[in-house]
């Protein structure tokens, strides 16, 4: 189904491109809104960061040290570098910029390192990639639904755990919203609910 008329008059070089689009920006969906929600579960402790990233999730990431941006922009950039090279067409050598090789399958990069895809027959591999599809696009609008609930309330998705224990939603997320310490705040506030 293609209710917004995308593949109206385009040709099968455009057709693969945005069939590859599809498959690559879902999986990033499926890992972002997983991240997403397990991100608030761990803010806080001790496991990442020595416990200095809080609150919701759309702030996670300017809170980490500048060392982790500088690791994640160079490993997206090594990723990006292997995805060009095994798919892309050269652009010098292409009759038209922006062109898949005549021979890539949209979303296959030769990477499996589970072994999902390696013992099943053509028919189950189909059914399995219209899975992995379908979960995309739903990943797709979820994510877009969790960064725009955040931002329109400004309050974790999921409560802190001291939080939901004592009954109190979201109390700990609005009473330390927009905290100069947010990460003091937050400790603070749980602290709090557990002397109760």
């Amino acid at each position: 189904m293609d209710a917004f008329g995308f593949f109206n008059n385009i040709d099968q070089a455009d057709a693969q491109r945005y069939a590859d689009c599809e498959i690559t920006h879902g999986r990033v969906a499926m890992l972002a809104s997983l991240g997403f929600l397990a991100g608030e579960q761990v803010e806080g402790s001790g496991f990442l960061f020595n416990g200095s990233i809080t609150g919701p999730a759309i702030n996670h990431f300017q809170q980490v040290p500048t060392f982790f941006w500088v690791s994640l922009g160079v490993g997206v950039v090594l990723t990006e570098v292997v995805r060009i090279n095994m798919a892309w067409q050269t652009p010098f050598e292409a009759n038209r910029l922006f062109l898949l090789k005549d021979a890539h399958v949209p979303g296959d990069y030769s990477w499996d390192p589970l072994g999902i895809g390696t013992a099943k027959s053509p028919a189950k591999m189909k059914g399995s990639k219209m899975k992995e599809l379908n979960n995309g696009r739903l990943a797709m609008i979820a994510i877009a639904g969790l960064v725009g609930q955040e931002l329109n309330t400004g309050i974790n998705i999921l409560p802190g755990n001291a939080a939901l224990g004592q009954g109190q939603l979201p109390a700990l997320e609005v009473e330390c919203a927009g905290a100069i310490n947010e990460a003091a705040c937050a400790k603070a506030f749980e602290a709090a609910l557990l002397a109760l």
